[in-house]
């Protein structure tokens, strides 16, 4: 078997959850942006969310929730491999706002079609890709929003243009990575302060024409020409907006324990 677990995947209902009938890689990757909500409940609850296929399947197609970028990414991943899609699960190094140099927590991969390689990645919760990326130095306009790939250094940088600036996603390079690195990685992810999922709501929904992302109480929704409304939420307004905005169904118990986890 596997370490990655492909062939415990339902990929008949993976496909059905996210509205696939003619599967590829492109078809795939848009589907699952637009159907599975990226989240972090299960950590801002104060668990570490289970990477073994058959949670993660349980979770993201058998319930109406979401994940962070590791749940999302060894589910697609998985699928794609399924599909006869060649993939290679790596490791990114966050870069958004700059600052020092941070640990290499996210997870994204890069898949090869008809001998063209591609950056494909349906996990980032900072403005994912809406669909694989040539991997080539360039740039690529999917619906409103543009991304570029670029080298910086030893690594490849993917970086978002807002209002008319490029700003910094993620680095990384193609060493070789194995489900150990993604499993400490989600450790130190889902219970070090020093990570940005610990202690705080994250959620967010991207479209071709806007972004919306919840972090604590606020409520954000930007376009890629750098408009952005924002306002803060009440703790009625955010459980309502889980379901509603977001399509993340909490059950009771976890609605309760979501209300007493939110400040104020």
């Amino acid at each position: 078997m596997s370490e990655w677990a492909v062939d415990e995947l339902d990929l008949d209902a993976y496909l059905r959850k996210i509205g696939v009938t003619e599967p590829s890689l492109r078809s795939v990757h848009s589907a699952h942006v637009r159907a599975i909500p990226f989240e972090n409940v299960d950590v801002l609850l104060g668990s570490t969310p289970k990477l073994d296929m058959a949670s993660i399947q349980a979770k993201l197609l058998d319930r109406t929730r979401g994940g962070y970028c590791y749940e999302h990414n060894l589910l697609y991943t998985a699928a794609l491999e399924r599909l006869g899609i060649s993939v290679q699960r790596l490791t990114a190094r966050p870069r958004v706002g700059g600052g020092p140099a941070r640990p290499k927590t996210h997870m994204m991969a890069i898949a090869e079609v008809d001998g063209r390689q591609w950056v494909t990645d349906v996990g980032w919760g900072g403005g994912c890709l809406l669909e694989p990326m040539p991997f080539e130095e360039g740039t690529m306009r999917q619906g409103a929003w543009t991304f570029r790939l670029t080298r910086v250094d030893e690594q490849w940088v993917l970086q978002s243009l807002t209002a008319g600036e490029w700003f910094d996603l993620y680095g990384f390079t193609t060493e070789r990575q194995y489900l150990c690195d993604f499993t400490a990685a989600n450790f130190y992810v889902a219970n070090s302060p020093d990570s940005p999922f610990v202690g705080r709501l994250i959620v967010q929904s991207t479209t071709p024409e806007h972004r919306q992302t919840l972090v604590g109480t606020e409520l954000t929704t930007a376009e890629p020409g750098g408009r952005t409304d924002k306002r803060t939420l009440t703790t009625t307004e955010i459980l309502d907006v889980l379901p509603g905005t977001f399509g993340v169904e909490l059950t009771d118990a976890e609605r309760d324990r979501v209300r007493a986890a939110i400040p104020g």
